[in-house]
């Protein structure tokens, strides 16, 4: 099978599944009759846009990102801030975001997704995100966009 094909089969089972895990991820496809490694699918699911989204019932699910428009992505990223910010803090241009435990990579998809033209690069823990920016003062930027964020109510 085909890279082709096997994405489309994987697109398929994250828009008709609850997929929480890649394991859960290779046995779908495993039972379609895909074989896969662990390295392929992640692989696959840089190329597909596959992030870990937040259902209404708190469980995590991966989602394909469509290219949402900037103002729905900060949607996002202010309703997963304002249920999981816990403390946020500049040392020199890098930014520390400390979330609620387990939701650090989430948060860190939906900053990407709205591309802050302030930051060179993320990385996300299990509680913990580091922004890398530009700048000292890129970093305040960011900071004050985040807390406007997180206080704001749409």
């Amino acid at each position: 099978m085909n890279k082709e094909e096997r994405q489309k089969i994987i697109r398929q089972l994250i828009s008709q599944n609850t997929i929480e895990t890649q394991e859960e991820l290779l046995a779908l496809l495993s039972r379609n009759g895909v074989n896969a490694t662990q390295s392929t699918i992640s692989r696959d699911a840089r190329e597909l846009s596959i992030v870990k989204t937040y259902q209404e019932d708190g469980k995590i699910k991966y989602t394909i990102v469509d290219q949402a428009s900037e103002k729905d992505s900060e949607k996002k990223l202010r309703e997963a801030l304002q249920g999981s910010l816990k403390r946020i803090e500049q040392v020199a241009f890098i930014v520390l975001i400390h979330t609620e435990n387990g939701l650090a990579d989430v948060i860190t998809n939906y900053i990407d997704e709205v591309k802050y033209e302030e930051i060179a690069g993320t990385i996300a823990g299990s509680d913990t995100i580091i922004v890398i920016t530009h700048s000292d003062k890129m970093a305040q930027s960011f900071v004050n966009k985040i807390e406007l964020l997180f206080k704001s109510r749409e």
